[in-house]
């Protein structure tokens, strides 16, 4: 996983971190939600990145 790290936020003037990912434990069997649960972290991932190189960029 990548460590976004944190970044400031001009408009609330506050320094924002990504939240941590929660511990779970985990079965012997993958699930579907498993992986769909994985690709939305993905995605996540993807878009606060964006975000991330948005508001660098200004």
């Amino acid at each position: 996983m990548v460590d976004l790290g944190k970044w400031y936020d001009p408009i609330s003037e506050r320094w924002i971190a990504p939240r941590k990912p929660r511990l779970e434990t985990k079965s012997s069997h993958a699930s579907a939600n498993h992986v769909l649960e994985l690709q939305r972290t993905v995605e996540i991932q993807r878009i606060w990145r964006a975000l991330v190189d948005c508001c660098a960029s200004k």
